[in-house]
């Protein structure tokens, strides 16, 4: 049908040339008139273009058709068709074919964002690379996990841990491993569980490791395994001393009693000083394993929100006649002061005091000890608290292992009061990290 209209078009066009021409050829051989000829030339001009405009036309649509197809450009129209009707039904055939790449670019890019708006959202660590180090795509909550902004190559981790890049390529896929390291700007302990997959898009290789920190996770579960293993100890230990405790403090009685009468062939002096020993000893590891129930039995946080200004004060003055008695000095800086947390009061005074008298108890080792106690917002606009002394520091091979129950450094310590330490900020949600340069300054931050 659009080419019988085309066809008609151009056989109308040619026929009105032919007929102006012979009407030309007339005049000239026929009159004597010199304007008509003139007029005729002028009008057969104009014909002989208008069909060459006419014939050139369909071509121009049709390569500019073929270019917005070539060059993904849909914003192209080919509605308007002025007096030429015949060129109107391929006009609109182009239109609805540019509609529909149209429409199929749109649902592209619709699908597209949604699965950017999911990648992007989901709470585990996406990020894609190539084998050169560029990284293609990192999610946000890669970039929260790892404490930085959108990267371009694999090499820029490296100022998080030096061997970060050559560990994540050298991961084959469907392996999973876990890196360890202490982030340089939080010194937050991180512990990344890193699997990976490799997939090809026209021909160009691809690696998409899924990464999460699983510190929390770890800390929890080895929490939990130390929890029931004191509950375990504490039970079986509780019902052995328990009897052997009231045992001896009877015989002691009855040894009492004995060694009043007179020709007495026992040595009731060396067996009333064992039963005393055994006492004494019973009661004592009683005392030891009560206070690892501690472990156990912290209360649920009665979360309220805590201006921390009042609170450090308040820790302040119950520590001060201890530091002053010992000449450490005591420093505090709230900054801003109106800082807030939601906290539990009183658990968070427990973990001051205990980190307060670790420090104090370090400093003691040095001349011109100083504790400062610093609060402020940290990294994400979380509060954190610092407890900063100058005393000699633990060594690098003791920092890790300073949050495990029962581990200490000191030779009269429990091993527990960092330890509970840690399980307190737990249930508020927070962190406790330590670092130290050995005889320089130890730092213990609370993050909230």
């Amino acid at each position: 049908m659009i080419y019988k209209q085309i066809r008609f078009h151009y056989w109308t066009r040619m026929s009105l040339i032919l007929i102006t021409f012979g009407i030309f050829v007339l005049c000239i051989s026929k009159t004597d008139l010199d304007i008509t000829p003139l007029f005729l030339v002028i009008i057969l001009i104009l014909q002989i273009a208008a069909l060459l405009h006419q014939m050139e036309k369909p071509q121009r649509d049709m390569n500019r058709f073929f270019d917005a197809i070539r060059y993904s450009d849909f914003s192209q129209t080919f509605s308007d068709t002025g007096t030429d009707k015949s060129l109107a039904p391929m006009k609109e055939a182009f239109s609805k074919v540019m509609e529909a790449f149209q429409k199929t670019r749109e649902e592209k890019e619709a699908h597209y964002r949604y699965l950017q708006t999911m990648v992007q959202h989901v709470g585990v660590g996406l990020m894609v690379f190539q084998p050169d180090g560029r990284i293609d795509m990192m999610n946000q909550a890669l970039r929260k996990i790892l404490g930085i902004s959108n990267i371009r190559k694999l090499e820029t981790l490296r100022k998080i841990k030096p061997s970060l890049p050559e560990q994540l390529t050298q991961i084959q896929p469907g392996e999973k491993n876990h890196i360890r390291f202490y982030h340089p700007e939080t010194h937050d302990l991180i512990t990344l569980s890193i699997y990976t997959t490799r997939f090809i898009i026209r021909d160009e290789a691809y690696t998409l490791a899924s990464i999460q920190n699983i510190q929390s996770e770890l800390e929890e579960k080895e929490l939990e395994a130390w929890q029931n293993l004191i509950r375990v100890l504490t039970h079986e230990i509780m019902n052995s001393i328990t009897p052997i405790a009231s045992l001896a403090s009877t015989a002691k009685g009855m040894l009492k009693k004995m060694s009043s009468q007179k020709n007495q062939p026992i040595p009731v002096e060396d067996i009333t000083q064992a039963v005393q020993t055994i006492e004494m000893r019973s009661k004592g590891l009683l005392n030891f394993v009560d206070s690892y129930r501690q472990l156990t039995r912290i209360p649920q946080p009665d979360f309220q929100i805590v201006p921390l200004m009042p609170l450090i004060e308040r820790i302040q003055t119950l520590m001060r006649p201890k530091y002053n008695e010992k000449r450490v000095q005591l420093e505090i800086t709230v900054h801003p002061t109106s800082i807030e947390v939601t906290a539990d009061p009183a658990l968070i005074e427990q973990v001051l005091i205990n980190l307060l008298k670790n420090a104090l108890d370090w400093c003691l080792k040095i001349k011109g000890g100083k504790v400062c106690v610093r609060a402020s917002m940290g990294g994400g606009g979380r509060p954190i608290i610092q407890i900063i002394d100058n005393g000699p520091g633990i060594q690098k091979e003791a920092l890790e292992k300073i949050f495990i129950p029962f581990f200490t450094t000191k030779e009269d310590g429990t091993g527990i009061g960092l330890s509970l330490s840690r399980q307190i900020m737990r249930l508020h949600k927070g962190t406790i990290t330590a670092q130290s340069r050995p005889n320089h300054e130890t730092i213990i931050t609370l993050r909230f």
